[in-house]
């Protein structure tokens, strides 16, 4: 987990500097090993680092091209970013650094903002600046696993990953009744709004390209349609068992010890089994709330 924040559009740099310094402040919880900001003419981007590939100084971020047009603010992981990377390097691409990010500054130069948002799998939401194009694209992950929102004011975007750090730069302000009746009634905000007037999520599987001609959002992904199979019941067990570990074991990637919160459902109890299957070194965590009707720790669980 990491905190990204920017600004693109008509701005005064040390003020737009500022409000991105809020933000970032903001999601310094989500990103406690480092920070950073970038300022261009027209844009501003800042980021709060959780490190987990290459923790090196080469890893920092945020992090940009080598001729510093092109800048990213990435939060999430990809997947496959080492089969992109030999893809990369097999048409002259250098690297300097071992993480996900730097595999989308190049892929974005080789094959463009759709080419690369439909090459990566992972959790995902990062925002890229092209300054030659005087661009900014918003894109988030196939199934909207990781926040990304935005705001518009004037000619003027300003995005985040909590509507919280948007408030911060003075970008949200004002309660969305509708919002709020919808809290009330389901229990959570849908995804068309947000508890702010004005304050919006990108779309899930979903690309917001904006300049100074306006604003537009480009589907890049959806889901297949269902189909029939001739798998028998037992064909079907088992391709779901291959399915499952085959995801558990993408997400074992990491240059930091991986950990799993273990409440006691069936979807994290399977979760440790596929690792255990897979003989990953991990640990378990479960978190208590006591006197909570919703609470699931087990007393025989150590604390």
């Amino acid at each position: 987990m990491c905190g990204i924040a920017g600004i693109a559009g008509e701005l005064e740099q040390t003020l737009a500097a500022g409000a991105v310094g809020r933000m970032i402040s903001t999601l310094a919880r989500r990103g406690p090993d480092g920070d950073g900001i970038e300022v261009w003419n027209s844009a501003v981007l800042g980021h709060r680092r959780l490190a987990v590939f290459d923790l090196s100084e080469a890893g920092r971020q945020l992090m940009l091209s080598p001729d510093g047009s092109i800048g990213i603010v990435f939060n999430g992981a990809v997947y496959n970013f080492r089969s992109l990377r030999n893809d990369l390097e097999s048409l002259g691409y250098q690297f300097k650094s071992q993480t996900d990010t730097e595999v989308l500054v190049h892929g974005y130069r080789e094959w463009g903002i759709e080419g690369l948002a439909s090459r990566i799998k992972g959790m995902f939401a990062f925002g890229l600046w092209d300054d030659n194009a005087r661009k900014l694209f918003l894109v988030r992950d196939r199934l909207g696993v990781k926040p990304l929102l935005f705001a518009l004011r004037g000619k003027q975007l300003v995005f985040a990953s909590t509507v919280r750090a948007l408030r911060a730069a003075g970008f949200a302000s004002e309660i969305d009744e509708q919002a709020v009746a919808e809290y009330l009634e389901f229990g959570f905000v849908t995804e068309e709004r947000t508890i702010y007037k004005g304050a919006l999520r990108v779309p899930a599987a979903s690309i917001l390209e904006w300049s100074k001609q306006g604003t537009k959002v480009t589907q890049y992904w959806q889901p297949p349609p269902p189909r029939s199979s001739a798998l028998s019941f037992a064909e079907a067990v088992e391709e779901a068992e291959r399915l499952l570990l085959k995801a558990v074991e993408k997400r074992l990637v990491a240059d930091v010890p991986v950990g799993s919160l273990l409440n006691g459902g069936v979807d994290s109890s399977l979760v440790c089994w596929a690792l255990s299957h897979l003989g990953a070194d991990i640990t378990a965590y479960t978190v208590g709330t006591p006197l909570d009707r919703a609470d699931e720790y087990s007393p025989s669980l150590p604390r």
